[in-house]
This record gives C-alpha cells, structure tokens and sequence, in this order.
C-alpha cells in the first residue's frame, strides 16, 4: 500500500539573479564604463559573483565546510597552548623601565616642550608621535641628541610591538600555558592572520560563490596538496559549468587559449533592441508610426486596393483571387466547358503599390576625449546599437555603416560598439600647435607619442564620404554625433593637431564638407557640448559656414535625449523619402 502525506507547498528559493542578468550586468558596465566584457566581468567576479547561487557543483559545499572545520582547530590549537599575559606583562614592565630613563635624558636638553611632549605621547603610547619627537630630538643641539633619539626611536618599536600583541591578547582567547617570546609572540600572530585569511576566502566561496579569489597556494601549504587539489577540481568544475552558461546565452564567446571572454554581434543587437523599446515607448505615443503614403505607384509595400493589370506592371503584385474571378464572370454565358476557367491577360488584376526609398548612412561618432564628459558617449554608443536595431528590423532596403574620429578616423562593426571607449586626454592645459609627417605612415611607437584624443572631423567625414560612394541609392546621409569643434586636420602628408582651434582647422575642414556635399551627402549634426555656444574661438561661425554649404540639419540635444532625437529625426526624414 501507498501512503501519500501532504503538507503546505512552499515555492523554492530562487537565485538573486540568472545568467541572462548578469550578462545584461556586464553589459551595462562595458556601455557606462567603455570596458571590454572581459574586463566588465573580472570586475563583477572580483566583487564576488555568487556562482554557487544559480551553479550547483556536487560536493562542493561540504568540501569547503570540511577545510573550515580544519582550519578552526589548527587555530584552537594554538590558541590552547600558548598565554600572552606574562609577555604583556613583561613588556609593560620594559616600557616604563625605559621610559624613566629616557624622560632623564630629554630632561637634560633642557626643552619644556620636548619633555612634556614625551610625557604626553608616552602615556598615551602614541608611536607615530613618538617618532616624530625623534626627529626634533636629533635636530637638537646638544651632542647627546642623537643617542637619545635612537633610543626614543627603540622604545617607539617595542610600544608598536606591544600595541599590536594587546590587540592580538584582545581578540583571541589563549589558554594555554607556554609563554611567548617576542619573536614567537609574532610568528604566532602571523600564523593566525593567515588562517583567519583563508577562513574568510573559504566563507566567501562558500556564502557568496567567490571562489576564484582564493589562494590555492597557501591553501595548499596550510592543508596539504591533496586539499588544494580538491579545491581546485571543483572550483575547474564550477568554471566549466559557468563557461557554457554564459556561451548558451548566445551572447558571449569563451577562448580557451587566451582565457578571455567576448560579446558576440548578437549580444550588441539586444543592446539596441532595449534601447529601442525604451526609445519608442516615448516615440509611439507621440504618433509617430510606420511609413504611409497618399498616392501609388510602382514599389515594394504591397497595398489591399487592387486595379487593372496595365502592360509594364510587375506580376509579381499580382491578385489571384480576383483575376480567377473577373476570368469566370467573363465566361458566363459563352460556350466554354463547364468548371473550367480560362484566363487570360484582360482578368489579370493586381495590387496597388507604394515605393519605398532606401537611404545609406553613416554615423560619424566623436571619439575625442571630451566625448567622456556628462554622459556623451554612452549616449551615442546606445544610439548606434538602436538604429541599428530600427534599421534590421523595420527598414532592411536601408544600409547603416559607422565611423569613429578622434585624431585618426576608422570604420568600426556593430559588435565592436559596447566597448569603444572616447580616448584618453593625454596632454593637459595650454595650447597645442603639433605637426606630424604622416608620408611613411605611423608606427606603433610612433603612435603612442601622437595624442588621441583631438577632433578630427576632416577625416571623419573623408571615410564616411568614402562609405557611401559605394552605395547605390540617391538617398545619402551622414548623421554627426559630436561635443566639439574640429582640432586636428590633415593637408598633404601632414597631419596637425591644433589647439585651441583656429581658421586654417576650419577651412581644411569645411573643404572636405564642401566635397561631402558635392556628392549629394547630407551631413545632419546632433550637437550634444556647448562648445560652440561659447564662441571663444569662432565655432559657432565655423558651424554657421558649414551647414550654410550643405544644408543639413543641427539639432541640441541633451546626452540622454539624443537616441530618441535621432531616431524620430530618422523616421521623419524616412516618411518624406517615401516615393508618393
């Protein structure tokens, strides 16, 4: 017979977080922080990640509780046989012994404040006073100065001694029998220290899973190889298991060589996919919506409302439902067999279309060092992952390519984003008027004396002209995201970098704003600084002249509203494109 017992259902204990969390937390600090993943992880681990928490490695628990219980009675121990109080004792004794003697001494410089100053910091055994009443007694003037600071300087170490072992007596409770030695008194302290230590290492991995901050190597010494050898399996174990958890996200990549770890492409779209629907739920409800269009024509949004197939129509479009409709209704009444239908191009009928025009783009991203102020950067890498999101998801015909400038231009991948970092301000205060001969190229030890972090617009906008030369639509934009005006611009094989900027900046670089144009590009300027506001070096003319020349638009907004800007700027621009 079965007997079956019931009892109150109690919901099981659930992890503090999952895997997907985490790595949502590691994101997070690489878009904040402009960190690799590797490094956004290291930090977490070395907070102490609870692996145990959500990763369950056999034996694990009981093997740690196992070293605990060791390591306490290696402490009780030592503790029941040795005593401190008659060394305490002892150096209590020294100290005053000492101390008359040397209050004797300093009485003879003849110093009311020396000799009370002694009085006061050895009553009150102050060591980092003491030493310094050593230094004033050996600049004294008399000739037995230096002896009587060198003994000063003795008893300060012997009340430093005794400080510290009052703490230890204080702390411990000591019952055994053997006195101590100084020099025993310290081992004893330091063998302590060091089973208190891995004590709290051992409670850490077993409370919080922080098990890769332990030291295997005192482990081993304290408990024997075998232990640590233990430990480390399950620790390898538990590695593993955290390994293919992160992996079977999709979004993180494990090499084994280096030990690193990497976002993969994918991890950066869901990036922009929350930044997107954070976005949109403010976009949404301010009506803005997919494309519509008030007039046909030929494209490739298929409308409901059909018409009469015309020579040129794509049959592609084509209704048939209706054309097998309009072909039976034609043969009522005429000699053709009957449940047969013949159809021919005078049923056809087809739907109605609307064009939809594709745009190339490139997003130009300051990467100048000021770029890391207020919050500029991470704005404009989460707005990066979000229009590309926009643009995969809802209008694929489009192409989306971005660029990165600071004193040197490159092209950069999606999946390269949540790390980029603005560059380092590496030269402080001043002016700066530096030309570099760029006609052999730029070694690496070359580079690292070239400052990074100016505004290399001119080159920014050469590389994203480059981009879309190679499209094929009409439709070819650039949208600017940056703080600042230009600092840096090449002429020849020269590369300068200046500061503050002055007019020559300028025109090197509207003349390459008037070769953007030329192409049919426009240029569209989100301004997130108030540099040019202040006109101190003539920015905002700078910037007057160049949107003078290509007729794009300059939008202000602040660094936490520049991913909804843009992407409302993008869908309005986007429905005006549309082919009506």
């Amino acid at each position: 017979m079965i007997t079956h017992d019931y009892s109150e259902w109690h919901e099981p204990e659930k992890p503090p977080f999952t895997v997907e969390e985490l790595v949502n937390a590691v994101k997070e600090l690489m878009m904040r922080y402009h960190v690799p993943f590797d490094e956004a992880l290291k930090h977490l681990q070395e907070k102490g990640i609870p692996y145990n928490q959500f990763l369950k490695v056999g034996g694990l628990d009981e093997l740690i509780q196992g070293f605990l219980d060791q390591l306490n009675q290696q402490k009780q121990d030592i503790l029941g046989q040795h005593r401190l109080d008659d060394l305490l004792s002892k150096l209590e004794e020294d100290i005053r012994r000492k101390g008359a003697e040397l209050d004797q001494q300093i009485a003879k410089l003849k110093d009311n404040d020396l000799l009370a100053n002694f009085r006061n910091d050895l009553e009150h055994r102050n060591p980092s006073q003491l030493y310094t009443l050593s230094w004033k007694v050996a600049r004294h003037k008399d000739k037995k100065a230096p002896e009587i600071a060198n003994s000063l300087r003795k008893l300060t170490e012997l009340i430093q001694k005794m400080n510290a072992l009052e703490e230890l007596h204080q702390e411990q409770a000591f019952t055994g029998d053997k006195s101590l030695t100084i020099p025993e008194a310290e081992r004893v302290k330091e063998k302590l220290e060091m089973l208190e230590n891995l004590q709290q290492q051992l409670m850490d991995a077993l409370e919080y899973g922080d098990l890769f901050n332990m030291d295997l190597e005192q482990l081993e010494k304290t408990l024997g190889q075998e232990a640590a050898q233990a430990f480390d399996a399950k620790r390898e174990e538990l590695r593993r298991q955290f390994n293919e958890a992160l992996q079977s996200t999709g979004q993180v990549d494990y090499d084994e060589g280096t030990d690193i770890y990497k976002l993969t492409p994918g991890a950066a779209r869901k990036i922009g996919e929350k930044a997107l629907k954070e976005v949109f739920s403010r976009l949404f409800t301010d009506g803005v919506g997919r494309h519509h269009a008030t007039y046909t024509g030929e494209g490739n949004v298929e409308m409901t409302v059909t018409k009469p197939y015309e020579f040129g129509d794509s049959l592609s479009h084509l209704d048939l439902p209706s054309s097998l409709l309009n072909s039976a209704i034609r043969q009522l009444g005429t000699n053709a067999a009957p449940g047969k239908i013949r159809i021919d191009s005078r049923d056809f009928m087809v739907h109605q279309t609307k064009g939809a025009a594709s745009t190339a783009i490139v997003m130009l991203i300051d990467q100048s060092g000021s770029m890391a102020r207020f919050g500029r950067f991470y704005n404009a890498k989460k707005l990066a992952l979000a229009l590309d999101t926009l643009i995969r998801t809802e209008y694929p015909e489009d192409k989306l390519s971005f660029v990165c400038f600071s004193t040197f231009a490159k092209q950069v991948s999606i999946g390269a984003i949540p790390e980029l970092a603005p560059k380092e301000i590496t030269v402080m205060g001043g002016g700066m008027n530096l030309r570099v001969d760029m006609s052999n190229g730029l070694s690496e030890k070359s580079r690292d004396f070239v400052p990074e972090h100016f505004t290399n617009l001119q080159k920014g906008l050469e590389l994203a002209r480059v981009l879309l030369a190679n499209s094929d639509t009409k439709n070819k934009s650039i949208l600017l995201i940056t703080d600042g005006a230009p600092t840096a611009f090449y002429e020849d094989h020269y590369l300068y970098l200046t500061y503050p900027p002055n007019e020559r900046t300028y025109q090197r670089t509207l003349r390459e704003v008037r070769a953007v144009t030329d192409e049919g590009i426009t240029i569209n300027t989100f301004m997130m600084g108030d540099d040019f506001e202040s006109g101190y070096f003539g920015e905002g003319e700078f910037l007057e002249k160049m949107h003078k020349i290509n007729k794009g638009r300059l939008i202000y907004p602040a660094p936490d509203k520049l991913t909804q800007f843009v992407l409302k700027d993008y869908l309005d621009q986007k429905n005006k494109l549309i082919q009506i």
